[in-house]
């Protein structure tokens, strides 16, 4: 009994830093998609005369938003 107390004590710190790590990702995950969401509107807002300013055209945002977070 007392050897599965102990070998439970050591799993939980490792099982709560996965966890803890996991839940980091999500929410970092989420503020990403935010600022790509942010970026795509401002981008979507622009006249086409603004976006030829910054060499995209209208159909390019998409890959212009994934592009400027490293996916791809």
């Amino acid at each position: 009994m007392t050897t599965l107390a102990l070998n439970t004590l050591r799993v939980a710190p490792a099982l709560l830093q996965r966890l803890g790590h996991s839940v980091s990702a999500f929410f970092d995950g989420i503020g990403e998609a935010r600022a790509m969401a942010e970026t795509f509107k401002a981008l979507s807002h622009m006249t086409d005369g603004q976006l030829a300013e910054h060499g995209l055209k209208r159909e390019d945002i998409p890959r212009a938003v994934l592009n400027s977070f490293g996916t791809k």
